[in-house]
């Protein structure tokens, strides 16, 4: 990782959700109108309550200091389609006490691109992502959710990409998908390693951020970090990872930032929207 430059980051969809720090909030007004008390309800907006976990909450409150090096430009911050689905099951819509907020994130390209193979009129099935928590809601899963077509994925042999890459142009594949898929067995080798399909969206994070050669992968999980660590210590490891997966405090220490900026909101505080910029 280069620290000449701008520090290219793919975001994972935990640093979106967990850089929300104020939650909308009501309290009871009691006010005297025309000689008669009434209680009026007054909305604004609350600290939401930290994370049972110490040290998972010590990672979120250093996403201030992560969005305010995306807006000095230290770091590059990406997101693409999948992250934004994921994103979209739990997106952001308080502005106040958002840790990203007037930062500028950039798009960058899927290994491939799930809606070229799998198309629906459903779209809850398609930003599902097809996992446990789906079935045990009642989610309907189908075949063109997000773990769906990563076991597809997974499923296709080297004859199957043989017989795909001639029909590129009626699939509408552009090139750097096509060298995806006579790549497929970099995800293919990490998604063996895994563990569970539940685990497959993380190594297709990783794999987006590989191909399109970003330096980081930036996430809240314990989980995937400890994969990478796992497989560069095989002795016969067939691929090499050159993106670098982290967690927030670890990126910070990378870059050589030893204090945090504050969250912004003040613990225990109800704020009226008029207090907010």
């Amino acid at each position: 990782m280069s620290l000449n430059g701008p520090i290219a980051v793919l975001l994972d969809s935990g640093i979106f959700c967990h850089s929300e720090f104020g939650e909308g909030a009501a309290i009871q007004n009691a006010i005297n109108w025309g000689g008669k008390n009434h209680v009026t309800t007054v909305h604004g907006v609350r600290r939401k309550a930290p994370n049972q976990k110490p040290g998972f909450q010590k990672q979120i409150e250093a996403l201030p200091t992560i969005g305010r090096l995306i807006r000095e430009n230290v770091i590059r911050a990406y997101e693409y389609m999948e992250i934004w689905c994921e994103s979209m099951r739990f997106r952001p819509l308080l502005p106040f006490g958002n840790a990203l907020r007037d930062c500028t994130i950039s798009k960058c390209d899927p290994p491939v691109d799930r809606s070229k193979f799998m198309q629906t009129a459903d779209v809850t099935e398609y930003f599902a992502k097809g996992g446990k928590k789906d079935r045990k809601r009642g989610v309907a899963t189908g075949t063109v959710s997000q773990i769906a077509f990563l076991k597809t994925l997974c499923g296709l042999g080297r004859e199957s990409v043989d017989v795909l890459v001639p029909h590129s142009q009626m699939l509408r594949l552009t090139p750097f998908e096509i060298e995806s898929l006579q790549n497929l067995s970099w995800f293919q080798f990490l998604c063996q390693r895994c563990g569970s399909a539940e685990n497959y969206p993380d190594v297709f994070h990783l794999w987006t951020a590989e191909r399109n050669r970003l330096d980081v992968l930036l996430t809240l999980d314990n989980g995937l970090p400890e994969l990478v660590s796992r497989v560069r210590r095989e002795k016969k490891t067939t691929i090499e990872i050159k993106t670098q997966v982290l967690q927030p405090l670890e990126l910070l220490d990378r870059i050589g930032i030893k204090e945090r900026d504050p969250v912004g909101l003040e613990a225990g505080r109800f704020y009226y929207l008029h207090e907010l910029d």
